[in-house]
């Protein structure tokens, strides 16, 4: 009966050691916000502040054409989107795109710091064809809580247009300035590629060329 009870409580120590391993695991893995990331930055770097890299301009931004129509907006272009911002966030997605999906939260913090002087216009730009269906796309964005308006570009003209070269991704982002200059162009989710797209709006925002 002891050695009975011995095993069943190693059995049970095993796996209860297993388990936290696993915790342990998945917890390390969970990508922290966009704003406790910049809360970091700014305690590390309090004490030793550092000269930043100058903020490079990469040319005129094009424009939306041919759009099959706008969602969460009355506007019916960019340019009118851009001429009430002082800047401008322009994101290519699509809703079924997880590589995008992570860059939500990301926006929204963005949008929640800055909404009142910049606009996230996010070109929705579908890959298969249940993400063209606009209904789809509405119950999406509305499950996403992407709030910033969208462009349809279902036939993705613009998608492939804006980017230069043979492959277009999702997602890819634009920051651009209040004169038309593209001032950030970065493909892929990382959160660093969007701590430095918020880093370049507070500075430009502040008058840092």
């Amino acid at each position: 009966m002891n050695s009975t009870l011995s095993r069943v409580a190693a059995t049970a120590v095993l796996i209860l050691g297993i388990s936290a391993v696993v915790w342990v695991a998945v917890r390390s893995d969970e990508t922290p916000s966009l704003a406790a990331i910049r809360a970091a930055d700014v305690d590390a770097d309090s004490d030793s502040p550092v000269a930043l890299e100058p903020i490079p301009i990469l040319g005129e931004a094009d424009t939306l054409t041919g759009l099959d129509g706008w969602l969460n907006t009355e506007a019916n272009s960019l340019e009118q989107i851009r001429a009430e911002s002082e800047l401008t966030v322009v994101q290519f997605w699509t809703f079924g795109c997880f590589n995008c999906k992570n860059t939500i939260e990301a926006l929204q913090d963005i949008d929640a710091e800055f909404g009142d002087r910049i606009e996230i216009v996010g070109v929705h730009a579908p890959e298969f064809d249940y993400e063209a269906d606009v209904d789809n796309i509405i119950e999406a964005a509305a499950d996403l809580g992407v709030t910033w308006p969208i462009a349809l570009d279902t036939d993705k003209r613009n998608f492939h247009r804006w980017q230069e070269g043979p492959t277009a991704w999702w997602p890819t982002v634009y920051l651009i300035d209040g004169d038309n200059q593209v001032r950030m162009q970065q493909r892929g989710d990382g959160t660093h590629h969007y701590v430095r797209l918020a880093s370049y709006i507070e500075r430009l925002l502040a008058g840092e060329a």
